[in-house]
């Protein structure tokens, strides 16, 4: 058999599989499970880090070798099904595709490419396991160290060559098809499938009975639904999800129920003006109740929040802001709204606040800031000294501002203290407040600084051209 090339050949795949169901087994459980005389799926017992945090695998075996789906968490999860795959066959493991960069489906990669195995991906998921691998390691040293002692051994192994959206493998007696349906769960999305046995190993677009991770930086959720639905109008026998046990299209149906559900409730709830950590802690999915993994359910609307916030609150005026500011809150119409970014430091955190509604004033002038910076100070969790009043470039335009201290009030929870800039600049009907925070951790120095820095970004704001 031809080893995978460095470029690999495109191929169609040929129409809807016929048969639909999953009801000619019983599928109910988890470790090995043979789903024909080729095809074998590697269901994770639980949830923790010892058991993969869910993830499964799944291997097919051919007359000239094994392909391997997904090579699990750790290293011994890997050799662990190494040794299942040796349990059925004495073949060679011949390839490997990682049908998503996350560490539960490729940090096994290393004990398959010492087996000798192509490791084989998207082009995206090479390059983000790459890129975030080294981040989610030190993430787990720093903060997990039962979890960091599973994965202290871990040599991240990027994928040896990648593939276009349809390629064909002939592992001998049985040929295996990867697909691609562009960005959903992640950028690099892959389903493997065994068109005879009729099976799809749909990794990351299917979590069943888990709770899906919907805040990758690639994922694309109206293709994501558009992906499920295609994999349902596919009627394969047996569909493997990325957690979860062996299920059928109805199951695929139900996670494109979920993302659509949790879209329209963030949705509501952005136009509302609701606060991201109320939405994050209110908002449920119906049906949802016994998923495992629960602290994604609130994650996966504050990522919905950050993604949808500027579709749906409709700014309209842009700020060019380095990669590390993400929206934290926002809500809000064309005509009345708010949109939160901030990044966190080593030591503090940098915040930009921009606010807009329709006004009939034609001027602003130093009081009318003053009044906001004293109505925040009053009703929010900081109290805010004026230290003085400047005018600050914004879009290319000097807009009046006032400056000066901030530090916690007493009881508000965490104490902080640092700097601020607040400006008032009109544009056309519209009236826009920004303001600027800088928590330097109580080095003042450091907080004027930042201060200055963040003024400087906020030169980038501009109006965007009205559509003609």
């Amino acid at each position: 058999m031809k080893r995978f090339p460095a470029s690999v050949v495109p191929v169609v795949l040929l129409g809807a599989l016929a048969v639909s169901g999953c009801g000619r087994k019983n599928l109910d459980a988890t470790g090995l499970v043979k789903l024909s005389g080729r095809t074998y799926a590697m269901i994770a017992s639980g949830p923790t880090a010892a058991e993969g945090l869910g993830a499964n695998s799944g291997f097919v075996v051919g007359d000239d070798g094994v392909l391997v789906i997904d090579s699990r968490y750790t290293p011994m999860l890997a050799n662990e099904l190494l040794e299942a795959i040796r349990s059925v066959t004495s073949a060679p493991v011949t390839y490997v595709v990682n049908t998503h960069y996350h560490p539960d489906h490729a940090w096994g990669n290393m004990v398959f490419k010492a087996q000798g195995a192509v490791i084989a991906a998207r082009p995206e998921t090479r390059d983000a396991l790459l890129k975030y691998s080294p981040v989610y390691l030190e993430f787990y040293k720093r903060r997990s160290a039962d979890t960091y002692e599973l994965l202290k051994d871990v040599q991240v192994t990027a994928p040896d060559t990648t593939f276009g959206d349809e390629t064909e493998i002939d592992l001998g007696g049985v040929a295996v098809v990867i697909r691609s349906f562009g960005p959903a769960h992640t950028a690099g999305d892959c389903v493997v499938i065994v068109p005879k046995d009729k099976v799809a190993f749909v990794g990351g677009l299917l979590s069943n009975g888990y709770h899906p991770n919907m805040g990758d930086p690639g994922a694309d959720f109206d293709n994501w639904i558009a992906a499920l639905d295609k994999l349902g109008a596919s009627k394969f026998a047996y569909v493997v999800p990325g957690q979860g046990k062996v299920c059928g299209a109805a199951e695929l149906a139900a996670e494109s129920k979920y993302i659509a559900t949790i879209r329209n409730r963030c949705e509501q709830g952005i136009r509302s003006m609701v606060p991201l950590e109320q939405a994050a802690s209110s908002i449920v999915v119906p049906g949802t109740e016994a998923y495992l993994q629960p602290n994604l359910l609130p994650f996966n609307v504050q990522a919905v929040y950050r993604r949808e916030m500027i579709r749906v609150a409709q700014p309209d005026f842009t700020l060019d802001l380095p990669e590390e500011f993400q929206i934290a809150d926002g809500g809000g119409n064309a005509k009345l709204g708010f949109i939160r970014w901030a990044t966190t430091l080593e030591r503090g955190s940098l915040e930009i606040d921009t606010q807009w509604k329709v006004t009939s004033s034609r001027e602003v002038i130093v009081q009318d800031v003053g009044d906001m910076v004293a109505r925040y100070s009053q009703t929010g969790s900081v109290t805010m000294k004026i230290e003085g009043s400047k005018r600050i470039d914004v879009g290319g335009e000097k807009a009046i501002a006032s400056y000066g201290s901030w530090y916690s009030k007493d009881g508000a929870g965490i104490p902080g203290s640092g700097a601020w800039t607040w400006a008032l600049v009109i544009r056309g009907d519209k009236i826009y407040s920004i303001r600027l925070m800088v928590d330097a951790g109580g080095d003042r120095k450091k907080a004027i600084e930042d201060a200055a820095y963040l003024e400087k970004l906020a030169s980038t704001f501009r109006i965007k051209p009205r559509a003609s």
